[in-house]
């Protein structure tokens, strides 16, 4: 395994991967997966279950023992921003959309902390993703949509060089996907972010993506959404003999 985090102002590219493997249990989940996200782009992740797309983010992310080279041509703050598909939380417990991201946030110990000077500070982070009227609001009275959108709005701060989405509009209606989609392009538009979602809806890529790759443990396309076909998901990649 090997990983690169370079300084760079050169050339297109914000993540290169090359040769990506990954074996577990004896099973071989990626194989030969090779990937480079631009600056400033949208670009989908797209596959069937199974397909290993969940394992590669978190492979981007450090968490998976894997093979190959994943190469980050950041430059000054090398974040990495995060949401992920599922996030385990205990909905009885009373803490609101201020707490939530005031605990993400702070750095002191808890009662060290000082909350009031917070409150603008969090408005203006939720406000990056239109639900800063949710401030006061109980997390586990929230919606899917609702909380979803907080999550990406404590994901942005501070603003990461690239932002991984493990299916941000999962569990949203349509007219909840509709507002996420414009979302995600206001924040590459107007505020420059590059983002690797994972997807699963061929509409939405259409409507909002770059560029989408196409994997079913190996790449199985790689370009533009305009040139994707559903033989590109369901192809059978057979396993190594």
């Amino acid at each position: 395994m090997q990983k690169e985090i370079m300084n760079s102002a050169d050339g297109d590219n914000l993540l290169e991967i090359r040769g990506l493997s990954l074996t577990l249990g004896g099973n071989n989940i990626l194989n030969n997966v090779n990937l480079d996200v631009k600056h400033g782009h949208i670009h989908a992740l797209i596959g069937p279950n199974g397909a290993g797309k969940t394992t590669l983010i978190r492979s981007i992310m450090g968490g998976m023992p894997h093979k190959g080279t994943i190469r980050f041509l950041f430059g000054d703050n090398g974040r990495i921003g995060y949401v992920p598909q599922l996030l385990e939380f205990d909905h009885s417990v009373p803490i609101t959309v201020f707490d939530f991201i005031f605990l993400m946030l702070r750095k002191s110990p808890l009662f060290l902390s000082r909350r009031r000077p917070m409150r603008k500070k969090i408005q203006k982070i939720l406000t990056a993703t239109g639900c800063e009227h949710l401030i006061d609001r109980g997390v586990g009275n929230l919606s899917g949509g609702e909380f979803r959108r907080v999550l990406l709005a404590q994901a942005l701060v501070p603003k990461p060089e690239l932002l991984l989405l493990d299916e941000p509009a999962s569990n949203v209606d349509e007219v909840g996907s509709r507002h996420f989609e414009q979302m995600l392009i206001d924040l590459k538009m107007e505020h420059g972010h590059s983002i690797l979602m994972v997807s699963h809806d061929m509409q939405t890529i259409i409507r909002i993506a770059d560029r989408v790759t196409a994997i079913n443990r190996t790449v199985t396309y790689d370009g533009s959404p305009d040139n994707l076909s559903l033989s590109d998901l369901l192809v059978n990649v057979r396993p190594e003999v």
